[in-house]
């Protein structure tokens, strides 16, 4: 298990990167100091979601598809072979 030393600037990037598989042990100054996160593919699904750039770009994607500029499945096929 991997021991991270976080405070509020430590991204959650940051913290995803250092894992191994069998989780992180974050630790930080403060009342609430440690968490232990076993990290799974729905938990890091569920950071994802509600990272502000992933958030960002998937409204950029969908603006995009209203407007039109988007290939179908059956095109790219077509398109690629």
């Amino acid at each position: 298990m991997i021991v991270r030393h976080v405070d509020e600037k430590t991204s959650i990037t940051d913290i995803l990167d250092a894992e191994d598989g069998d989780g992180v042990l974050v630790d930080r100054a403060g009342p609430l100091r440690y968490a232990v996160i076993p990290l799974d593919d729905d938990l890091i699904d569920y950071l994802l979601e509600r990272n502000p750039k992933f958030r960002a770009d998937c409204e950029a994607i969908r603006e995009e598809m209203r407007a039109g500029k988007f290939t179908t499945l059956d095109d790219a096929e077509k398109l690629f072979g």
